[in-house]
């Protein structure tokens, strides 16, 4: 079972944040707050278990140790805040709101252009995220000769020249740039040409040719902690592959498949691979 979305007290999450110490400060292993929070709350221990064991997530004896961790937690935040009225419950937020989710690819292209769009929804996600309605390149961009059309939103870009339409840019570098219904987020290259429905993430391209992606085609950089494999990229693509599918599977001439460079993403100390992006980032970026 998922939640899905959900708010968090600070009081809880100051508690979270206690409890959970050890393994923050490590910045080793993952917890999943369905499974290791929501579930331990509010299951009594041998249901709990039972769940945690069919799941392949505990052994007898973890699963209950594990339980009783989190209901201590829970137990401080109650001692702790004397006027709350609940620890856990269901808010009604309506039909009319916007939800704007990132978690699937097909979602995050979606979602990404949804802030070229001419709806209540999108100047909604536009205030969100801070862009002017009048000038949507206004945010810190210096974009030379390039043409961007007044659907699209960029920020934080440094373009030589080009031609942008539809498209959604953040923190992108490079000497020419041609991006039709585009999402470009993170990339450096010598040269951009992105089709429409093409989605760039994380991207550090040294090659002179650059980068070329087809339409719907996705390119995501890695970047990892080892010295012998310390970037290398993912290919995918919108509209012909459900990643959920063939998760297991090698695509697009990959390397690795989703779930290979999910396991290889265990215990990895992701702020020290986001120093690692940064630093790759700005050295590609001072040479153009």
């Amino acid at each position: 079972t998922s939640l899905g979305s959900f708010s968090l007290s600070a009081a809880f999450l100051e508690a979270l944040v206690a409890g959970f110490s050890e393994e923050l400060e490590a910045k080793k292993g993952k917890m999943d707050s369905d499974p290791h929070v929501w579930m331990a709350m509010t299951l009594n221990e041998a249901e709990y278990a039972r769940l945690m064991i069919d799941k392949s997530l505990f052994e007898e004896s973890g699963a209950k140790a594990h339980h009783k961790r989190v209901l201590e937690i829970v137990d401080k935040v109650k001692s702790a805040e004397s006027k709350m009225k609940g620890m856990f419950g269901s808010v009604n937020v309506g039909s009319d709101f916007s939800w704007w989710d990132y978690g699937q690819l097909a979602l995050y292209s979606k979602n990404g252009l949804l802030l070229t769009e001419d709806s209540e929804d999108a100047r909604l996600a536009r205030g969100f995220f801070g862009i002017e309605e009048t000038n949507r390149t206004a945010s810190a961009n210096s974009l030379g000769t390039c043409e961007v059309d007044g659907a699209s939103v960029a920020s934080s870009c440094r373009v030589s020249s080009g031609k942008v339409t539809g498209s959604a840019l953040a923190n992108v570098c490079t000497k020419e740039l041609q991006a039709d219904g585009a999402v470009l987020v993170n990339v450096c290259a010598t040269k951009i040409k992105a089709a429409k429905g093409a989605v760039a993430y994380n991207i550090v391209d040294n090659s002179e040719d650059g980068l070329s992606l087809g339409e719907n085609e996705v390119r995501v950089g890695v970047f990892t902690c080892s010295k012998e494999n310390p970037y290398f990229e993912m290919s995918s693509n919108v509209a012909d592959i459900d990643g959920g599918k063939v998760f297991k599977e090698k695509v697009c001439g990959n390397k690795y498949s989703f779930q290979e460079v999910y396991d290889l993403n265990h215990g990895v100390d992701v702020t020290q691979c986001g120093e690692a992006a940064k630093a790759s980032f700005a050295t590609r970026s001072a040479a153009l």
